[in-house]
C-alpha cells in the first residue's frame, strides 16, 4: 500500500520517519550514530524491517541537542566495529551483498525537529526545463514515464527488491506513485535500467526506450561510468541518449539524475568524476532536461551521516532512505514539494 509520508520532502518537513542508522563502534565501547539533525525531539527506534521496536534508556539514549543517539551496553540494537567493516587483510568491507543482510544491521528513526535546520541542497521545479510535462501533470493527462540506468535505478537494495520487510518499492516506483498520488495522472512507468550498466549501453538501447513513447525519461547512469568514463565521453553517452530518444519522440523530456555518492574505500571508480559528471550534466540542461543532483545532496548528507548510514550494501546502492531521497529530489522537479507534506 502506497504511504504518502515516504515522499514528505525531508527539507521541508520537521518530521523525519524511517531515517536510517549503521551504527559503529569506534573503539570505545560505545557503539553510536548521528542523525541528519540536531536538537530533535521524541525520537522512536526501530529495526530497519519495522519488526522490532526499540526502547529508549534500554536499548539505545539521545543526546537531542546534538542529533547523536549511543547504544547501551544491553541493546538488543546491531553494531558493527570499525575493525569487522574494515578487516584489515581486505580492501573493502566484507558485508556488503544484493540480499537483505546489511539492510537487518541498520536501524530506522522517527523523530521532529525544528524547522529551517537543512543548509544543503534543495531541488527547485524544473518549470523552465520541463514545461510540457509539468503541465500534463497540472491538467491530470497520462504521462509515460521511462527509466534508463544501472542497478540503482533497477532498485538494488530497496527492501521491496530484496524481498525484506517493510518492502519498500525502489525510487523510480515511488517516483511514478508519487506523482499519481498528487496529480491524478495516470503514469505509465518503464524501467529499463539493468545492473552493470553505464551510459553507452543507455545509448546501445536508446531504441527500445523511444519505442515506448516516453514523455519524460529518467537518465540515471555514472555510479558505473566512473571507473573508466572521462567526463566528456560520459557527456557524449548522456547526450547519444537524449538525441535518440528525441529522434523518434521529439517532445519528449528528461530528468538526468547526477548519483549518490560510493564509498570511498570502494577502489573501483575515480572519487573525482562524480562532480564533474554533475557538471557535465548540468551543461546538457536547458529547456526539455532538469537536472536531478544525488551529488550535490549526498555530499551534503556525508557532513552528518555516513556512507553505512545511507547505503543499503555499504558501497554505492542506497537503502531504502536513500531511496526515498533520490524520489523526493526527483518528485520537487515536477510537483511543489509542498503537495507531499502530511504535516505543515
Amino acid at each position: 500500500m502506497f504511504d504518502a509520508r515516504l515522499l514528505e520532502p525531508f527539507w521541508l518537513s520537521t518530521t523525519i520517519r524511517g531515517e536510517s542508522l549503521f551504527f559503529v563502534d569506534r573503539g570505545d565501547g560505545v557503539p553510536v550514530a548521528s542523525l541528519l539533525f540536531e536538537h530533535v525531539d521524541r525520537l522512536s527506534l526501530t529495526s530497519a524491517t519495522g519488526e522490532v521496536q526499540f526502547e529508549h534508556g534500554l536499548d539505545f539514549v539521545v543526546d537531542g541537542d546534538a542529533g547523536v543517539v549511543r547504544l547501551t551496553p544491553r541493546s538488543r540494537i546491531p553494531f558493527a566495529t570499525l575493525a569487522a567493516l574494515y578487516p584489515a587483510h581486505e580492501p573493502f568491507v566484507l558485508i556488503a551483498d544484493e540480499d537483505d543482510q546489511f539492510h537487518r544491521l541498520q536501524a530506522a528513526a522517527t523523530y521532529v525537529h525544528p524547522p529551517d535546520q537543512w543548509r544543503g541542497y534543495v531541488p527547485r521545479v524544473a518549470a523552465l526545463e520541463l514545461p510540457r510535462t509539468l503541465q500534463r501533470l497540472a491538467t491530470a493527462q497520462p504521462l509515460t514515464v521511462c527509466v534508463t540506468g544501472d542497478s540503482i535505478s533497477e532498485g538494488y537494495n530497496a527492501s521491496g527488491v530484496t524481498g525484506a520487510p517493510p518492502r519498500q518499492p525502489p525510487y523510480a516506483s515511488l517516483v511514478a506513485a508519487g506523482l499519481q498520488h498528487v496529480c491524478d495522472s495516470q503514469v505509465t512507468l518503464n524501467n529499463f535500467a539493468i545492473s552493470g550498466w553505464t551510459a553507452d549501453h543507455g545509448v546501445a538501447d536508446v531504441a527500445r526506450v523511444a519505442d515506448a513513447r516516453p514523455d519524460l525519461v529518467i537518465v540515471a547512469y555514472g555510479m558505473n561510468d566512473a571507473g573508466y568514463a572521462e567526463p566528456k565521453d560520459y557527456a557524449a553517452n548522456i547526450g547519444g541518449i537524449m538525441s535518440g530518444v528525441r529522434a523518434d519522440s521529439p517532445d519528449a523530456e528528461f530528468v538526468l539524475v547526477a548519483p549518490m555518492l560510493p564509498s570511498p574505500r570502494w577502489d573501483y571508480p575515480v572519487l573525482e568524476r562524480f562532480g564533474a559528471y554533475r557538471n557535465a550534466l548540468s551543461q546538457l540542461c536547458g529547456p526539455g532536461a532538469a537536472l536531478a543532483d544525488l551529488t550535490s545532496l549526498w555530499t551534503d548528507l556525508l557532513v552528518r551521516k555516513t556512507h553505512h548510514d545511507l547505503t543499503g550494501n555499504g558501497i554505492n546502492h542506497p537503502n531504502d532512505f536513500g531511496h526515498r531521497l533520490y524520489a523526493q529530489v526527483i518528485l520537487a522537479l515536477l510537483v511543489e514539494p509542498e503537495a507531499f507534506l502530511t504535516t505543515k
